[in-house]
C-alpha cells in the first residue's frame, strides 16, 4: 500500500485543500443543530420574530458556506482521484511493456487486464478517503460527541453505550468478507480469462457446435464470482441498518430521558434536546462512514497488493547503458542453447550459425522447431541459456535495447495491426515519413494496390486488430510498417504465410530490390519463400539440421527434402 500512496504525492495540495474544504462543509453541518437550538429556546420560547429571523438568515448563510465548500471539496477530491488512476494505469501499463515474457506468463492476460482496471478502481478508494473522508469522520464523530456533552453530558452518554456493540459489529464483519473480496478478486480473473479464451475461439466453438460447454464454464465462473461477492456485500449490508437501529433507538432514550429531566426541573430545555438528537444523527453518519472506511481499507490493500505484483516485477532490464550505434547487419550464433522456464526440453540446443552483412538468409522448420524462440534472441527478448549471441561481433548482453532495436526492423509471426487508419498503421515504423515514403513503402510490400482500392486510401479507418482485412493484407501492412524504417537488418519471421504464391514471388522481388545490401531473414515453414535465398538453415525440434543452398540441402538433408517434397510433390527433385 506505501508503494501505490507514492503516486499521491504530486497531489497533496489538491488533498490538502479538498479536506479542508470538506472540514468547512462539516462544520457548517454541526452548527446548524446549535442554532436551532437557539431559534427553539429564545425565539419560540420568547415569541420573538425577529430573533427567529434573524437565526434563519444565519443558519441560510451557514448553509451556503456548506454547500459551496462541499462542492469545491468534492471537485477537488475527484481530480484527485482521476488523476491518481490515471497515474497508476499509466505506471501499470508501463511495466507491463517492460515485463520479461516469463512475469507476463505467470500473472496472464486477463489478471494484468483486471490490475489495470478493477484493481485500479478499488485503490481509488483510498484517494477519495484521504482528500475528503478523512477529515470528515473525526470531525463529524468528535464535533458530535463535543458539542452533545455541550448540552447535556448525562444525555450525551446514553450514545456511547451503543457504541462498543457498533465497533464489535464492524469489525466481525470486516474479519469475514477480506477473504470474500480476495475469492473475488480472484474468480474475476478467472472470469475474464474464460470470456477472452472464448472470444479468441469463437470460430471454432461454433463449428464443433460447443457454445452449450462453454457457456457452463463462463456461467461457473460468474455464478462462484457473484455468490462470493454477494455474501461480501450483504455482510457490509448489515452494518448500516443496525449502526441506525442502534442510534435511532439511542435517540428514543435521548428524547425520553430528556423528558422526565425536564419534568424533574433540572436544566435542560427543549432545544437541548432537539439539538442532541441531531448531534445523534451526525454521529451515526461518522460512525456509519467510519465502519465502511474500517471495512473497505482491506479491500484495498488486497487490491494494492495485486497492482504491486505487477509494479515490483523485476522487467527486461537493460544490460548496459544506452547506446546510438549503428551495427553493419553481421550476426552469429555461438553455441547457443536456450530452455524455457519449467521445460522439460531445450528450445534450442547447441545452435552455431553465421549471417553476413547484406545476405538474404532462410531459417526453416516445421512448428516447434524453434524458429520463433530463434528470433526472440536475436532480439533480445531473452537471453540464451548458454552461449552467445553476437552483433558486429559483439555479444548481445554488452549492447543495449535500444541499439538492437534501432539496428533491426522486424515482422513478426502474428501480424499487429491496431484499431486507426492505414497510414497510422504504418507510420508506426517511422513517426517522421511522409505520404511518398508510405506509398513507396507499399508498393514494395505489394499492398498499394488493395489500399487504392478503399475509397479513403491511406485515411481508410481499420477496426481492432484489423477485423476488416484479411490475413494477407494484415501481413503486406506489417511488412509495409517495416521497410518504413532503416535499418541494417531485416526480420520477417513467417510473414508471408497467408499470401498467395504469385503475391509472394512479386514480394520477394521487390524487397530484394528495397533491400539490397542489407542484412535479411526470412523465418518460414515454406520452401517456395527459402529456396531462393543466398543460404538455407534448417531447424529440428531446436537443432541446426542442415546449412546451405537449396539444391545442395535437397541432396544432403533428410528434413529439408522431406518439407520440399511433402510441399511441393517431388516436382524437379528425383530420389535416387
Amino acid at each position: 500500500m506505501k508503494r501505490i500512496l507514492t503516486y499521491l504525492l504530486p497531489y497533496w495540495k489538491q488533498m490538502a485543500l479538498a479536506a479542508l474544504a470538506i472540514a468547512v462543509s462539516t462544520f457548517c453541518d454541526l452548527m446548524l443543530p446549535t442554532i436551532m437550538s437557539d431559534i427553539l429556546n429564545t425565539g419560540v420560547y420568547n415569541a420573538d420574530l425577529g430573533y427567529i429571523v434573524r437565526c434563519c438568515l444565519v443558519m441560510l448563510a451557514v448553509s451556503v458556506v456548506g454547500l459551496v465548500t462541499v462542492l469545491l471539496g468534492s471537485w477537488l477530491s475527484t481530480t484527485v482521484v482521476s488523476g491518481f488512476c490515471a497515474d497508476l494505469r499509466s505506471a501499470v501499463f508501463r511495466k507491463v511493456h517492460s515485463m520479461t515474457f516469463e512475469e507476463f506468463g505467470n500473472l496472464g492476460t486477463a489478471a494484468l487486464v483486471t490490475r489495470a482496471t478493477h484493481d485500479v478502481d478499488t485503490v481509488s478508494w483510498v484517494a477519495s478517503e484521504l482528500s475528503g473522508t478523512v477529515i470528515t469522520i473525526p470531525v463529524m464523530f468528535f464535533g458530535g460527541v463535543i458539542l452533545a456533552m455541550g448540552k447535556d453530558v448525562i444525555l450525551s452518554l446514553t450514545l456511547f453505550a451503543f457504541l462498543p456493540v457498533i465497533f464489535g459489529l464492524v469489525l466481525f464483519v470486516g474479519r469475514k468478507i477480506v477473504p470474500l473480496w480476495e475469492r473475488s478478486d480472484t474468480y474475476i480473473d478467472k472470469q475474464n480469462d474464460v470470456m477472452r479464451q472464448r472470444l479468441r475461439g469463437i470460430r471454432v466453438i461454433r463449428a464443433f457446435n460447443a457454445e452449450a460447454q462453454e457457456h457452463e464454464r463462463i456461467a461457473d465462473a460468474t455464478r462462484t464470482m457473484a455468490d462470493t461477492i454477494i455474501a461480501a456485500n450483504v455482510s457490509m449490508g448489515l452494518i448500516s441498518p443496525v449502526a441506525t437501529f442502534l442510534l435511532n433507538l439511542a435517540a428514543v432514550l435521548i428524547v425520553y430521558f430528556g423528558g422526565l429531566r425536564m419534568q424533574a426541573g433540572e436544566s435542560l430545555t427543549g432545544g437541548d434536546v432537539f439539538a442532541i438528537v441531531q448531534y445523534v444523527g451526525l454521529v451515526t453518519g461518522g460512525v456509519i462512514m467510519g465502519a465502511f472506511s474500517i471495512i473497505m481499507f482491506p479491500r484495498a490493500q488486497v487490491a494494492a497488493g495485486r497492482i504491486g505484483q505487477v509494479l515490483d516485477s523485476t522487467g527486461m532490464a537493460d544490460p548496459v547503458e544506452r547506446q546510438d550505434m549503428g551495427l553493419t547487419g553481421d550476426i552469429r550464433f555461438e553455441n547457443v542453447s536456450f530452455a524455457y522456464e519449467g521445460a522439460a526440453e531445450q528450445a534450442l540446443a547447441d545452435i552455431s550459425l553465421e549471417i553476413h552483412p547484406g545476405e538474404n538468409v532462410a531459417i526453416i522448420g516445421g512448428t516447434g522447431s524453434g524458429k520463433s524462440t530463434l528470433v526472440s534472441l536475436l532480439l533480445g527478448f531473452r537471453m540464451p541459456t548458454s552461449g552467445q549471441v553476437l552483433l558486429d561481433d559483439i555479444p548481445t548482453s554488452r549492447l543495449s535495447r535500444h541499439t538492437m532495436r534501432r539496428n533491426i526492423s522486424c515482422v513478426l509471426q502474428n501480424a499487429s495491426i491496431y484499431s486507426g487508419t492505414i497510414r497510422e498503421n504504418v507510420r508506426l515504423g517511422n513517426f517522421s515519413a511522409g505520404d511518398p515514403e508510405l506509398q513507396d513503402a507499399l508498393e514494395t510490400a505489394q499492398a498499394a494496390e488493395f489500399v487504392r482500392s478503399f475509397p479513403e486510401g491511406l485515411d481508410h479507418e481499420i477496426k481492432q486488430a484489423g477485423k476488416n482485412l484479411s490475413g494477407g493484407q494484415k501481413q503486406r501492412l506489417s511488412i509495409a510498417r517495416a521497410l518504413l524504417k532503416e535499418a541494417p537488418i531485416y526480420i520477417f519471421d513467417d510473414s508471408f504465410s497467408a499470401l498467395d504464391f504469385l503475391t509472394e514471388a512479386n514480394l520477394r522481388r521487390a524487397l530484394g530490390q528495397k533491400l539490397n545490401g542489407k542484412t535479411q531473414i526470412v523465418i518460414t515453414q515454406r520452401v517456395t519463400s527459402a529456396m531462393h535465398c543466398d543460404r538455407v538453415y534448417v531447424m529440428d525440434r531446436g537443432r541446426l539440421v542442415g546449412a546451405g543452398k537449396h539444391d545442395a540441402l535437397l541432396k544432403d538433408c533428410p528434413v529439408y527434402r522431406e518439407i520440399y517434397i511433402s510441399q511441393t510433390g517431388g516436382d524437379g527433385f528425383e530420389t535416387e
